[in-house]
């Protein structure tokens, strides 16, 4: 079960995201549901088509599974979906 507390340690292809803070600001309030990770980017399903996002220097509002919302570092993110399952720490905050 995904929890706050270890989605890092979890795929998150299928869940909704929402960009709170981007220094584009034109990718602030982008939304849908990601599609695909890689090690920099998400691909991200909106009502225009399919974005790809950059995961640096952005905050992310992810939605679990049960509707619990986190703010995630994009920053944390920005490794490969593989080698983040061994990080320690969930740079997260509970809204």
């Amino acid at each position: 079960m995904i929890t706050p507390q270890n989605i890092l340690r979890h795929e998150l292809i299928g869940l909704f995201v929402s960009v709170e803070y981007s220094p584009n600001t034109f990718e602030e309030g982008l939304s849908g549901v990601i599609v695909d990770e890689t090690r920099n980017t998400l691909r991200i399903h909106t009502g225009n088509g399919i974005k790809c996002l950059e995961k640096q220097r952005k905050l992310l509002r992810v939605t679990l599974p049960d509707s619990v919302q986190v703010i995630i570092d994009g920053n944390a993110l920005s490794v490969s979906p593989t080698r983040r399952v061994s990080m320690r720490v969930s740079p997260y905050r509970k809204v």
